[in-house]
Parts: structure tokens; sequence; C-alpha cells
């Protein structure tokens, strides 16, 4: 609880206080970086189970919904056989596969063929110029697979002598689902550790990373300032300072407020950081810091 009542002090002071960073001047280097530590890893825990809240009940759903569902959307008649570098199917093509909306909702809404889109299409007799017209994300011809390019207008080809000879049907299909099914329950835990470990340590680094190149822009203000700081002394007061910018930053994606001007953050944390430099010339108060 000590350490919680700390390190609450030194947020608040951080962020309210610029007569503040005269103790954070003295302090030593570690003082503030175990700050920034917590800091990140407190903020990073909270968005982690914000986020979470959104997003794992319809990840818990779709799991749901593709244990139950999944088995059933391939037909049970279909094989589908890829040999001397060509693809072939025992049934009637075109073969589409329509979008699988029944894996995201309960009450999947009636299309017209007009509207349909495909997941992948199967027409051994098509070329490749049949793709833009085929309402497919992929499509497979004889010889040739075609998916979109990463730019969403193009396309890029592979050719079905570079896949593995093979068969395809309902009993592998289902083989694969049964194979895969006992790892469901560990989807949503990973998903959530990606997230943490994403908001908590690579955010992290990329703020650090971030500080370093901010620190030495401010060298020069501090320098005709005549504050007489160094590069470690200057890196230390942004461990704090970072701190504004941030809440401030996530507020406004939380409001989704994108303010036209790039390098926002940035700016505001130069500006704060001035403000402090402009404090830090004045007589320093009487330093009252306590171990974090």
């Amino acid at each position: 609880m000590k350490k919680l009542a700390t390190f609450s002090h030194v947020f608040w002071n951080s962020i309210s206080s610029f007569t503040y960073y005269h103790q954070v001047v003295k302090a030593r280097f570690s003082f503030s970086f175990k700050y920034f530590l917590m800091f990140s890893f407190v903020l990073g825990t909270l968005l982690t189970i914000i986020v979470s809240l959104t997003f794992v009940p319809d990840v818990n759903q779709f799991i749901r919904r593709f244990a139950l569902r999944a088995p059933a959307l391939f037909p049970n008649d279909l094989v589908i056989t890829v040999k001397d570098g060509q693809l072939a199917t025992n049934v009637t093509e075109p073969l589409h596969f329509p979008i699988p909306l029944e894996l995201f909702t309960d009450t999947p809404g009636v299309v017209s063929d007009q509207n349909q889109k495909y997941l992948f299409t199967i027409d051994t007799k098509a070329q490749i110029s049949d793709y833009k017209n085929s309402q497919s994300l992929i499509f497979m011809t004889r010889e040739q697979v075609v998916i979109p390019d990463s730019d969403g207008v193009g396309f890029r080809v592979y050719q079905i002598a570079s896949f593995n000879e093979g068969t395809i049907d309902k009993t592998i299909i289902t083989k694969l689902l049964d194979t895969i099914s006992p790892w469901y329950q560990f989807i949503v835990p990973a998903m959530i550790f990606i997230l943490w470990f994403t908001l908590t340590i690579l955010l992290s680094i990329v703020r650090l990373i971030s500080l370093s190149v901010l620190t030495l822009i401010l060298r020069v203000p501090a320098y005709f300032m005549h504050v007489p700081l160094t590069y470690r002394k200057q890196f230390q007061i942004g461990l704090h300072a970072l701190t504004l910018p941030t809440i401030i930053q996530i507020l406004m994606t939380s409001f989704e407020l994108y303010p036209p001007i790039p390098f926002f953050n940035s700016i505001v944390f130069l500006l704060y950081s001035l403000v402090i430099l402009s404090e830090l010339k004045r007589k320093p108060a009487a330093p009252v810091l306590q171990k974090l």
C-alpha cells in the first residue's frame, strides 16, 4: 500500500505541479525510472482490462459458433485434388464458398446473388482475368490461385504447382478441426497477453526511444534558458513529463479526437517540458521524495 500511495503521489505531482520537478532534479535516476516502469505497468494493465471487456465476449461467441458450425461449411461429398500442378474437383463448377456470416452472428441476413461475396471460388475452366468479376477473396483456377494484393487494388497470382500434391475432403477437414479444437480455450488468454504485452512493454520501449530524441531537442532551449542540466537529468525529467501527454493522447483516442497536427503528442510534451524548464530557473523547493 505504501508503494501504491507513493506512486499516486508522484503521478499526481508529475501532471499537476511544476514546482515538483525541482525535487525530481535532485532525485536519483533510478527513482524516476522505477516510476516510469510502474506507470507503464499500471496504464498498460488498465487499458488491457478496458479493451478486453469490449472484445472478449465477441471472440468467445465467435469461437463457440466456429466450434459448432465450421464442420458443416465443407460439403460432405466434395473432393479437391492437386496433382501434376493442376487442381480438380468432383462437383459442378464454379464452386462458391460464401463468406460464413453464420460464424459472426446467430441471425445472418439473407444476401441476394448480386450482392453475395465469396470467401473463395473454384473454377477450373476460368482464367485469371475472371478474378475481378468473381466477387471472391480467393479465386482458384486449374493452375493458379489468385488473391488480392496488399493495396486492395491489384492481385497476386500463385501457381498450383507450388503447392504440395494431395487431396482434401470432408474427412481431412474434420480431422483438422478435431486437432485444433483443444486450442480454442487458449485463444482469448493469448489475445489478452499479446494486447497487454503490446500496451505495456512495446509501447514503453517506443516511449523511451521517443523520449531520447525529444530530450536532444530540449537541449537547445535548455541551453538558451541557462538551465544547467545534463542530458541524463533532462531525460529523467522527461520520464515524469511524459505522463500528462500520454494521458491526453489516450483520452483523445478514446473519444476519437484526432487533431490534424502531425506529432501532436510530441508537441504537447515539448510545450509541457518548456514550462518545466522555466520553473527550474527559479529557486528550488526543499525535496520531499519517497522511495518507490
